[in-house]
């Protein structure tokens, strides 16, 4: 029993049949009173008439006539009708419970029971009229003329339940499905998703929403999974070699020489440790959103020759080439800060990973029927295809590039900071090399800066 109380289904078409009911009552009184009111006004017109047939025979009879007329009428016809004096006293007819001096009409109850619709009228001589009929047919015309709405009523009640039943336990199972899905992602589920039924009602459309939502929670859970396991991995070779070089510090005779060296290399080993943590957050910010900063027009074309300019030294030192093709104003509206970590994480990792007499090649360029693109190519040894998705993943490292300085972020953060701008992001075999491109949405109108 408490489980059809607790009948979603249930209860909505019990309300919906209880709300039919509700107005098919409501319109049968109103219907039943309208045509009563209907009927009792075409018999006052016909006690109306009655009466002036009674005051006629009064014209053309005289009183006596008058008189007998009546008594002829209450007798035979079985008329309601009396004629009696001022004092009460009756002359002919009969109309029991008619009150004395009753002028116009008025509804009463007789001494049997029956309630009579009368009209009084005064006549000369001191003589009162009473003209009357019984109220019952009246009534049952009404009660006749609307006897079918109860039944309509009934119907649509029966109907409203049936039909509430349906579509309330269509609704239930939908979102017993969205609960079940709930319940499965709770208990650690992430791969569940919500049914669609190809309606493309606003249900199908809560689904795929929310569906979209689980894949992203699923892509969040197993990226932070991953980045436990690659932190774990990771951390753990410099925070040992930093724990031994320590223990072997204390272990030996005081050196000055020796402990220099010692606090230099657990230095460096912190600092690696802190540039990676430094890293972590930085992306978990971006894909938060919780950069700090409004978006903003930015120069993309001047940024990236700001940041080439930083690095050109650099690489001309290290016998390697960087080479600029940059169409002027072109612009994008995103964070600055981040646009320019993101160009500089792709000009390290090129120089760093492409061998000393790599040629670096950071182009800007207006891209028709979107926004700008900012490409990054290297005449390196590159990525083969079928790792381009996986060195996007966080600490993710080629073999060869184990024993490179690195901690395997440097695109990672790239990929958050273009899924921040809505931007794209591809990678392509350079043949030699590879080819990193960006490719930003299509600008609105920007204003002048």
């Amino acid at each position: 029993m408490s489980g059809i109380r607790r009948s979603f289904a249930l209860r909505v078409a019990a309300l919906s049949a209880a709300l039919v009911v509700l107005v098919c009552g409501a319109g049968f009184g109103w219907a039943y009173f309208q045509v009563a009111g209907a009927l009792r006004t075409q018999l006052d017109a016909a006690i109306a008439t009655d009466a002036e047939g009674y005051l006629e025979d009064l014209e053309n009879f005289g009183p006596q006539g008058f008189a007998a007329s009546v008594a002829v009428a209450a007798r035979r016809r079985g008329a309601l009708v009396l004629l009696r004096t001022a004092d009460g006293g009756r002359v002919a007819g009969a109309l029991d419970g008619a009150p004395i001096g009753l002028r116009g009409f008025t509804t009463l109850r007789a001494p049997d029971g029956r309630d009579l619709r009368v009209l009084g009228a005064a006549l000369p001589g001191g003589l009162e009229l009473m003209v009357g009929a019984d109220l019952a047919p009246v009534r049952r015309g009404a009660a006749a003329l609307t006897g079918t709405l109860p039944v309509a009523g009934a119907v649509a009640a029966l109907a409203a339940l049936l039909l509430g039943f349906v579509v309330a336990r269509r609704l239930e199972l939908r979102l017993r499905a969205v609960s079940e899905a709930g319940q499965a992602v709770i208990t650690g589920d992430l791969s569940r998703r919500l049914p669609l039924h190809g309606t493309g009602d606003e249900f199908d459309r809560l689904a795929g929403t929310m569906n979209a939502v689980l894949a992203r929670v699923e892509a969040l859970v197993e990226g932070l999974q991953s980045t436990t396991a690659s932190v774990a991995h990771d951390l753990r070779s410099p925070l040992f070699r930093l724990r031994q070089q320590l223990e072997a510090a204390v272990a030996r005779p005081r050196e000055p020489e020796a402990d220099t060296r010692t606090l230099e290399a657990s230095l460096a080993e912190l600092d690696g440790v802190l540039v990676t943590f430094s890293a972590l957050l930085r992306i978990a910010q971006v894909e938060a959103g919780l950069t700090g900063a409004e978006f903003e027009v930015v120069d993309l074309s001047a940024l990236a020759g700001a940041v080439v300019e930083l690095y050109a030294a650099v690489a001309e030192d290290a016998g390697q080439r960087l080479d600029t093709s940059v169409t002027p104003g072109q612009r994008v509206r995103g964070d600055p800060a981040l646009l320019r970590q993101a160009i500089a994480n792709l000009i390290e990792n090129a120089l760093t990973h492409g061998g000393p007499a790599v040629r670096v090649e950071v182009a800007v360029r207006a891209a028709p029927g979107s926004g700008p693109t900012l490409q990054v190519s290297d005449t390196g040894p590159g990525i083969p295809t079928i790792e381009h998705g996986r060195v996007l993943e966080r600490f993710y490292r080629l073999d060869r590039s184990r024993n490179t300085p690195g901690s395997g972020l440097g695109l990672a953060l790239v990929a958050a900071v273009a899924r921040l701008h809505g931007a794209s992001l591809r990678l392509d075999d350079a043949a030699p090399g590879l080819s990193v491109t960006l490719t930003f949405p299509k600008p609105d109108a920007f204003p002048e800066i």
